[in-house]
């Protein structure tokens, strides 16, 4: 049993807000099973000094809700355990405890919340400055990696391709989301012969984040890789309010969804190049005048007869970045802990 009289005596200027960030990473704040913590008791409570010592959340469990040591019956599937200086306990619901302890309970449960916050947010902070090295190793790998730059290329031979009267023209459908109108799909050619095959739907650009107008993804990465720095040493520092740890934590958060944002525009050079959507672009480019343009396989492309020139997807293109990903997500998502011990 804790050294009661030494908590209690700590109690009045806030028994959580005196334990050390180490002492809560250590501490136990809630219970599946209240009812087996030593010293509980049905009986009215001790008309003593308390403290809010746990959570409990018995919803599912098959022993049945907890008993409030108020409403005299098991009705309850979250409440606290009250400890008091004499070493009792007892289960009591949130709106029972507010409603007999009023202000006092609510200064106290304040109080318990905020240790049980800060645990949390200290944890992953930890976790994350632990494993910086390792994710800006990787996201510096992601930016060297060559399909970096091949997602470039194709999107600059693709302009070529279209040439400076076309190309500004698909950019700006590309960027307001607009609809290709279907035509003759996919051409085998043979020689001089080109045979057209099916027909495609109406439809937008898929792929369209390959065409559209912003920062490349070099430079997005480079802007994700300063600024993930920054947020690190930030949480590197020491005596961080809780507050400026979970900012930290939120925009860690943000850059790994900027990061999958970034491979999920890479994706986009596949989706661009299948054969339904290079017969809308195909059959959009020829409405304006290049009668030359089909659509090619082994790998589908566009080609146009009369300029002798083609442009398709590169060669053995993959994504980078899975590894930085999961790597970002261990560090800034808690995972289940161990159990810890009860408050001392």
């Amino acid at each position: 049993m804790a050294n009661l009289d030494a908590l209690f005596d700590r109690t009045g200027g806030g028994y959580w807000k005196s334990r050390s960030d180490d002492e809560l990473l250590q501490t136990q704040f809630t219970t599946d099973d209240p009812e087996s913590l030593e010293s509980v008791s049905d009986d009215p409570p001790p008309d003593e000094e308390a403290t809010v010592e746990l959570a409990y959340d018995v919803a599912g469990r098959d022993a049945g809700r907890a008993q409030c040591v108020f409403c005299r019956y098991p009705n309850h599937d979250k409440g606290v355990v009250m400890l008091f200086r004499s070493g009792q306990r007892r289960l009591v619901g949130r709106d029972c405890a507010r409603k007999h302890y009023g202000v006092a309970f609510d200064a106290m449960a304040r109080d318990f919340d905020a240790a049980q916050d800060r645990a949390s947010y200290v944890e992953r902070q930890r976790r994350a400055v632990s494993e910086r090295h390792d994710i800006v190793a990787l996201l510096r790998a992601m930016r060297a990696d060559p399909a970096i730059r091949e997602f470039s290329d194709t999107r600059r031979r693709l302009r070529d391709f279209m040439g400076p009267k076309l190309w500004p023209r698909f950019e700006r459908m590309a960027d307001q989301g607009e609809i290709l109108g279907g035509g003759p799909a996919t051409a085998l050619r043979n020689g001089q012969l080109t045979i057209l095959i099916g027909s495609s739907r109406p439809g937008g650009i898929a792929g369209a984040d390959l065409v559209r107008t912003g920062p490349s993804v070099a430079q997005r990465l480079e802007a994700i890789e300063a600024e993930l720095e920054t947020v690190i040493a930030g949480l590197r520092g020491a005596g961080n309010a809780t507050r400026e740890i979970r900012s930290g934590l939120v925009r860690l958060v943000e850059l790994l969804k900027a990061v999958e944002a970034e491979r999920v525009r890479m994706r986009s050079v596949t989706a661009f190049f299948e054969d339904a959507n290079l017969g809308r672009v195909a059959h959009w480019m020829r409405s304006f005048g290049r009668n030359g343009v089909a659509v090619d396989v082994l790998p589908y492309r566009l080609v146009d007869d009369h300029a002798r020139s083609e442009c398709g997807p590169p060669k053995d293109y993959t994504i980078p970045g899975k590894s930085l990903v999961a790597a970002m997500r261990e560090a800034v998502v808690l995972a289940p802990q161990t159990k810890r011990r009860r408050a001392a």
